[in-house]
């Protein structure tokens, strides 16, 4: 049986911007680091985290739930988001970024890891 290429990619999601489809880290090999290597990346004592397996926002009340849990978080990591337009505005009126890996393609929107950040990506 022939090994079929993995397309690995994410979709990145920013307010005011259409979304944006994401190369794998090994395509940026080439390019210049633009963060300094051996600086923090915060300047908090801690970086505040939380993850969620957000169940594809079955839940009724998931945006108060994930407003309040999530408004002091740098980076909040959610499994089983499902990119629907509620999702994807959420992320963009609370969070700079929000990248998506989609794992399964459901019949209307993709499912999978979202990573919802209060700083804009940076690649070092």
């Amino acid at each position: 049986m022939p090994k079929l290429r993995k397309n690995t990619y994410a979709m990145r999601y920013v307010a005011g911007q259409p979304a944006e489809r994401i190369l794998p880290p090994g395509a940026f090999a080439g390019v210049s680091p633009v963060y300094p290597a051996g600086t923090p990346l915060s300047s908090d004592e801690k970086i505040r985290v939380l993850v969620w397996n957000i169940f594809k926002q079955q839940r009724a009340e998931w945006q108060s739930v994930l407003k309040n849990f999530g408004k002091d978080a740098h980076l909040v990591l959610l499994q089983e988001a499902q990119t629907t337009p509620e999702l994807v505005r959420f992320a963009t009126s609370n969070y700079l970024a929000a990248d998506q890996v989609p794992a399964l393609v459901l019949p209307q929107h993709p499912s999978g890891v979202m990573t919802l950040a209060s700083a804009h990506p940076i690649y070092c």
